[in-house]
C-alpha cells in the first residue's frame, strides 16, 4: 500500500492564516484532552483582506478541513473524531466553520527514519506493513501531520478541493 502526507498547496496565494497556538495546546486539542467539552467549538482568530482565500485544508496550527472535505473523509472513516473550529475575522465580521481533524495515532515508524539533532523529522520512512486506518497520524512525531492511504489521496485529488496537495511517503523496503 502507498501512503501520502496531506499538505497545504503553497501555490494558492493569500490563504487564510489563523492565530498561532502553542505546541502543547495543539497536542491537547488533537488528543481530546482539552478543558472544553467536546460540543464546545474552538474559536480561532484570523486576519484577512479582500483577496483572502479559504482553502479546503489548513495544516497549521491544527489540521482543519472544510465541510465538503469532512464529508468525503467520513466516507472512508466514519469513526473519525472531529471538533468544530470557528474561524473568526473580527474586522470583516465573518465566521467560517472548519473541522479539526483528529485521526487515530498509529505506531508505524521504521527504524530507517532519520532525525535532526533536535528530534524533528528529517526523512520519514514507514514500516513495510499495511496500516489499518485510511487516515492517521504517526506516533513519535513532534509534527501533527496527517497521512492518508492511496484511495483517499486519489479521491481527494479527483474533486475540486482548493489548497490540497499530497506528498508520497517512503516505505521501508523489507520487513523489520
Amino acid at each position: 500500500m502507498r501512503y501520502y502526507r496531506l499538505m497545504v498547496d503553497e501555490r494558492v496565494k493569500h490563504q487564510v492564516e489563523t492565530a498561532p497556538l502553542a505546541p502543547l495546546q495543539v497536542e491537547d486539542i488533537l488528543s481530546g484532552h482539552t478543558i472544553q467539552t467536546e460540543d464546545t467549538p474552538l474559536f480561532l482568530a484570523v486576519h484577512t483582506d479582500p483577496r483572502t482565500v479559504y482553502p479546503d485544508f489548513l495544516e497549521f496550527p491544527l489540521p482543519l478541513v472544510s465541510d465538503s472535505m469532512k464529508a468525503l473523509l467520513e466516507k472512508y472513516m466514519p469513526e473519525l473524531e472531529w471538533k468544530a473550529a470557528i474561524l473568526t475575522d473580527f474586522q470583516q465580521a465573518r465566521q467560517d466553520v472548519y473541522w479539526v481533524l483528529r485521526p487515530p495515532v498509529v505506531d508505524c515508524l521504521s527504524s530507517q527514519t532519520e532525525w535532526y539533532p533536535d528530534h524533528t523529522l528529517k526523512q520519514l520512512v514507514l514500516k513495510y506493513e499495511k496500516i489499518e486506518p485510511s487516515i492517521f497520524r504517526i506516533a513519535g512525531l513532534l509534527e501533527a501531520h496527517i497521512y492518508i492511504n492511496l484511495a483517499v489521496a486519489e479521491s481527494l485529488l479527483r474533486r475540486p478541493f482548493t489548497g490540497v496537495r499530497v506528498q508520497k511517503v517512503e516505505m521501508a523496503t523489507k520487513e523489520e
